[in-house]
């Protein structure tokens, strides 16, 4: 009963020796390293039967150690407390932010708990990952509506789960098909003027496109394109990436020569 007790009264507190100060869980903070694709087997023997499973993730290997401190407290008094040095942390990636694997990165996100209540598994939420060697000041930089932007990159569908739970189509979510460009180079995106609505973001990789007029050939999706038309930031569930486009015009890119099919 008492170890019940206890666990109930589980706190993990973290820090990192990069700066030797600490976070609470949904406080942003900022990490650099290198992204990294990782698997583990894991072995169990149930009732004398081998079974074996890999599971895969995706790692930021940091520049520096993390220290996570984990302690139990019960009322005001602390009845044990462990530190321990990890050189990398398991981290959920936007799928913008897969080409950026193998890469050394510059993260910002937050810390947050497993699913598993009796583990002290941790996972860092990453919301924006920039490229160390590409510099954020070298990036171009566009504005928010009413400005009219020109970007130019690659096009691909992508299909998401949509309502009622926004989690699983195979639970039976409605399947929501969305249009996404590759950004032929990462942008900023900042306000000018007064703006309630959007928000800056840096290092932009992709954006969802909404069409207000022709939509382009299956053909087209294979070429380079140019678009023309206003951003804004995503503010609701059906909204896939960080920045959408309303697109005015579009174009192919006719200095780029795509082979016939």
């Amino acid at each position: 009963m008492l170890k019940n007790f206890i666990w109930c009264f589980l706190f993990l507190s973290l820090s990192a020796s990069i700066s030797g100060q600490a976070w609470e869980f949904e406080q942003n903070i900022v990490l650099e390293g290198v992204l990294k694709r990782a698997e583990r087997t894991i072995i169990k023997n149930p009732g004398g039967e081998k079974q074996t499973k890999v599971e895969r993730s995706i790692v930021l290997i940091t520049d520096k150690p993390l220290l996570f401190s984990h302690s139990i407290t019960i009322g005001t008094e602390q009845l044990a407390s462990t530190e321990t040095s990890y050189p990398h942390i398991e981290v959920s990636l936007p799928e913008e932010f897969m080409p950026l694997i193998e890469k050394h990165v510059r993260c910002c996100g937050n810390f947050r708990r497993s699913f598993d209540f009796f583990g002290d598994k941790v996972i860092l939420h990453i919301n924006t990952a920039l490229d160390c060697d590409q510099p954020i000041d070298s990036l171009k930089t566009v504005f928010y509506e009413p400005e009219e932007v020109e970007v130019s990159g690659l096009l691909y569908k992508a299909t998401y789960p949509g309502p009622p739970e926004y989690m699983s189509i195979k639970m039976g979510d409605h399947p929501e098909e969305v249009v996404i460009l590759i950004l032929k180079s990462p942008i900023n995106i900042e306000i000018k003027g007064e703006d309630n609505f959007n928000e800056p973001e840096k290092g932009v990789r992709e954006l969802q496109v909404v069409f207000s007029d022709s939509m382009l050939s299956k053909h087209n999706m294979k070429e380079e394109v140019i678009l023309k038309g206003t951003l804004y930031h995503a503010h609701t569930a059906h909204h896939r990436r960080r920045v959408l486009m309303m697109v005015k015009s579009w174009k192919v890119n006719q200095s780029i020569i795509t082979a016939p099919d």
